[in-house]
């Protein structure tokens, strides 16, 4: 029960979400509005704030930290691929699935989710994961991304993944942390205000977004759906334990690593998706049905990995 009431803070925000779609409250305008003070503002902010604080990381946490990018990242790579291959798949979907498939909700769900079952000491490798994530992961993502924008030059793709808000808070705060430097008191405080907004508005955000798509998606959609769903609740996590076994990564890490790979698909994956015009559609479908999901997934593994 413990375990259950640390969790449910998180979904409870998301259901007020989805309520107030359903009730004409939250509609797509205000989604976007909502959306896009996530992506110019509030991220940016939560991993300057997150990413700054704690020290860079020791050398265990580092061999962690290699095990979990080596496997993300030839998990996406191996969806790329994957979907390249296979005839039923769209240039459009096999550009889309590996950010849809490999980025998860790890800074606004993830991290905190994180902290609340294993406990503060999980913060600090909790930030690195998500720095990861949207460092290396998402600037990788997004590169695939622009395959599927035919009109876009691979020098206009290359400053779209280097002027990405995300790629640019995430590289800042992990700069903050390298080189042990604090912002100004007034900025720090203000930072940490807006980093506090961040998870609520975008949880909020991804609630409305259920309560505006919950519609079951067109049989056409599934097998591309189903893929994405099963490689990013499941397969990813799996791997993850794995290979943090392998690496022999410390009890607390291997589950914090592992928990941040079972979230589901980041919002930010839609804003970054709808902003590029390629594979919106499918991402949306992924984020609520992998939200809705990890209702279960989430706390299985929580579970099991505290």
């Amino acid at each position: 029960m413990d375990l259950i009431a640390r969790i449910a803070p998180f979904f409870a925000v998301i259901a007020v979400g989805a309520l107030a779609a359903r009730a004409g409250l939250l509609n797509a305008r205000v989604g976007g509005w909502l959306s896009a003070y996530t992506f110019w503002i509030g991220f940016p902010a939560l991993l300057i704030h997150w990413l700054g604080a704690p020290p860079p990381p020791d050398v265990g946490q580092g061999l962690t930290l290699g095990a979990y990018a080596a496997v993300m990242g030839g998990l996406i790579v191996a969806v790329w691929w994957t979907g390249r291959r296979l005839g039923w798949v769209s240039a459009e979907a096999a550009a889309g699935l590996p950010m849809v498939s490999g980025v998860g909700n790890t800074a606004f769900l993830g991290a905190p989710l994180a902290v609340a079952v294993l406990g503060p000491g999980a913060r600090p490798l909790a930030a690195t994961l998500v720095a990861v994530d949207f460092i290396l992961l998402m600037s990788l993502t997004i590169a695939i991304l622009q395959t599927g924008a035919a009109s876009l030059g691979l020098w206009r793709a290359l400053r779209r993944v280097l002027a990405n808000p995300t790629v640019l808070g995430a590289a800042a705060g992990l700069t903050l942390s390298i080189t042990g430097t604090r912002p100004p008191a007034v900025l720090d405080q203000g930072l940490a205000i807006l980093a506090a907004t961040a998870s609520p508005v975008a949880l909020l955000a991804l609630g409305g977004l259920i309560g505006r798509e919950g519609a079951l998606p067109p049989r056409d959609d599934l097998p591309v759906l189903t893929l994405a769903l099963m490689t990013k609740l499941l397969l990813a996590p799996l791997l993850v334990w794995a290979a943090l076994g392998v690496a022999g990564a410390s009890p607390e890490m291997r589950a914090c690593a592992t928990l941040l790979a079972a979230c589901p698909t980041a919002v930010n994956v839609f804003i970054q998706t709808r902003t590029m015009g390629v594979f919106a559609h499918g991402a949306a479908q992924a984020i609520v049905a992998g939200t809705v999901l990890s209702g279960l997934t989430l706390t299985a593994a929580a579970h099991f990995l505290s």
